[in-house]
């Protein structure tokens, strides 16, 4: 084979070496689906309040008496639910118990119930507790708190408050200020405790691989500290600590954050540590103060939602290096979603503006390979006369490729240059909650492989490396892309040509669980590819 050949097979193989090792590490494949009994249920939902009520301005909060530790009282509920969210409140420890996303389902059912943010699982405490630093850390988990405010019914503009006040077994009298907005995901939380001791208020998590919301597993711990984003997860959760301007600090999920943004210019603290399955996050100020303030943020990781809440919480969602390409594709998205109200249709013409912008890269690689084609009788010529003399051999090639105004590496630059622009994409369509359960013909969810919309069952011995549906969409891209392989001319020996013929297979596979709206982009951007190629051939005899 000749050596330019060789160093062209060369760089192609290592470029889809390179891209199938980066997609493997920043997008693992979606965990499995489990079937995992639980030993306790969620809690149903109070009902609302009537409207009258619900439409009265919330009542001024009085600073209620302290409930002595010794003496156990049943925990009260609370429920406040708003435009976005409905929210379940314990006394008991004063935590949050249930908090359910009204706008997103929890499985790709249409029936299915609201996501739940805030996991039901033993061995993992509820969220939004306090933990009093100290010679020995102290939680509120025990406590039992009187609380001031009931249900609230809210909605638009309206707000309403809840105060929880209680008191540890040394005296320590503790306090939790929550104020909602009837729209929104946004939650402002005081804290304080009387003695000395700093109040820190505590996340968790579940940290299973494949936990409650298998279609947005667990990431883990996600913080801007002072202005550096911190990305943990894994065993680097079992014990760590952060000091600094903490701007916020999250437990992200593929879709979903759970954060609080501390407010103040305080130097602040935080620590995460495994217990059992679950991964708790405390977040306090790093001093002797005895009070604290937070924003809360429970919901989706939608760009422009995320943007509100300040802070650059958008970075949040990992768009990888080339988040400026990414970024101005996404909001493109959302340009074409007002005009088509499909994210289908709006991925096909996406992918029509791209190959628009992109054509006269492409135009030239495919002209650039077309020509090598032409010079092919000439170049064979060429070896057989200085078959014995290599050096005269690349300088009578290199004249050839002058006279013709051939660049022998036409066809391989631009490839590259459009490298950057597809893993742009690819972050563009995986990464936003945008795609999630959205459906496009036959596809259920955009955000999934296309062949869980048509699954089947499968018997024990099935192999877990096959799907167990029908890719439909996926053997469509690759026999498209066979195709244009099939098209596209080849400049070097037959070897080189069957191995590139072999691209197609090895892709179908690789797209197996790729998220379908990618397969969407990857089947239109080849049938596109397709015709330019058949253009060129047509006019470049």
């Amino acid at each position: 084979m000749e050596k330019r050949a060789i160093i062209a097979v060369a760089i192609s193989l290592a470029i889809l070496v390179g891209y199938q090792l980066l997609i493997s590490h920043y997008f693992p494949s979606p965990p499995p689906q489990i079937d995992e009994k639980r030993d306790q249920k969620p809690p149903e939902t109070p009902p609302p309040p009537p409207a009258p009520e619900a439409a009265a301005p919330a009542p001024t909060l009085q600073r209620a008496k302290p409930a002595p530790a010794a003496k156990s009282q049943a925990a009260r509920e609370i429920t406040v639910e708003t435009d976005d969210y409905v929210a379940l409140f314990t006394s008991q420890g004063a935590r949050l118990k249930s908090f359910k996303l009204k706008r997103y389902r929890a499985s790709v059912d249409e029936k299915s119930q609201p996501l739940e943010m805030v996991p039901t699982v033993p061995g993992i405490p509820y969220p939004l507790g306090l933990e009093i630093s100290g010679s020995t850390p102290l939680s509120d988990e025990t406590v039992a708190y009187s609380v001031q405010g009931g249900d609230q019914h809210l909605s638009g503009e309206q707000q309403g408050r809840l105060l929880f006040q209680g008191q540890t077994r040394d005296g320590v009298i503790l306090t939790k200020e929550l104020t909602f907005s009837g729209h929104g995901y946004a939650i402002r939380m005081q804290t304080s405790a009387s003695a000395n001791g700093t109040p820190a208020v505590v996340l968790t998590a579940d940290a299973r691989p494949a936990g409650p919301n298998t279609d947005a597993p667990f990431e883990g711990l996600i913080a801007d500290v002072n202005g550096k984003l911190i990305r943990e997860h894994g065993d680097a959760l079992k014990a760590k600590e952060w000091k600094g301007n903490v701007a916020w600090a999250s437990f992200g999920h593929t879709y979903f954050l759970f954060t609080a943004l501390p407010e103040g210019n305080t130097e602040q603290k935080i620590t995460v540590h495994e217990i059992g399955p679950a991964v708790l996050m405390a977040l306090g100020p790093a001093g002797t103060e005895t009070k604290a303030a937070y924003t809360l943020f429970i919901g989706p990781k939608e760009l422009d939602i995320l943007k509100s809440m300040g802070h650059e919480l958008e970075r949040s969602i990992d768009f990888g290096y080339f988040a400026f390409i990414s970024i101005p594709l996404l909001y493109t998205m959302h340009f074409f979603q007002r005009f088509t109200g499909s994210y289908g249709l709006d991925i096909i013409l996406l992918t029509v503006l791209i190959k628009l912008l992109l054509a006269p890269l492409t135009h030239k690689s495919m002209a650039s390979m077309k020509q090598m084609q032409k010079l092919q009788p000439q170049m064979e010529r060429l070896k057989e006369k200085y078959k014995d003399d290599k050096e005269g051999l690349n300088k009578e090639i290199m004249e050839l490729y002058r006279r013709n105004k051939v660049n022998p590496f036409g066809g391989c630059l631009p490839m590259l240059l459009q490298f950057p622009v597809f893993i742009g994409l690819y972050n563009a369509l995986r990464t936003p909650i945008e795609l999630r359960h959205a459906h496009f013909l036959w596809i259920k969810d955009l955000s999934r492989p296309d062949w869980q919309s048509l699954s089947f069952s499968v018997p024990d011995w099935w192999p877990a490396v096959l799907p167990a549906g029908i890719p439909v969409l996926t053997l469509l891209m690759g026999a498209s892309m066979f195709l244009q392989q099939w098209m596209t001319p080849s400049a070097g020996d037959p070897n080189q040509r069957r191995m590139m013929l072999m691209m197609p297979l090895v892709f179908t596979f690789m797209f197996i669980n790729f998220p379908s709206g990618l397969t969407i982009y990857w089947l239109v951007n080849n049938l596109l590819s397709i015709g330019q190629q058949y253009l060129i051939n047509r006019t470049q005899h």
